[in-house]
């Protein structure tokens, strides 16, 4: 059972890496924790607000990315597990 989970982890890991938007998510993130605002003018070319958003929410479910809530706006982070 256990190795099925894992299985499943490593899974969506390596589907978010597929993705070019969230690629390019993973690696802003990589120089520094930022806010949505600031990650969208780094990767928002062709891309709304909410799309980003929509792209840190399943990089969040795949537990590559973390936020911490500062007053009205997020601050994400990679994880570090």
């Amino acid at each position: 059972m256990r190795e099925q989970i894992d299985n499943k982890r490593i899974m969506r890991f390596f589907s978010c890496l597929a993705d070019n938007t969230r690629l390019n998510i993973i690696m802003t993130l990589s120089q520094k924790p930022q806010t949505v605002n600031e990650i969208y003018q780094r990767v928002g070319d062709n891309i709304t607000l909410s799309a980003i958003s929509h792209q840190l929410k399943l990089l969040s479910d795949a537990e590559i990315v973390v936020n911490k809530k500062n007053g009205k706006e997020r601050t994400y982070s990679l994880s570090e597990n």
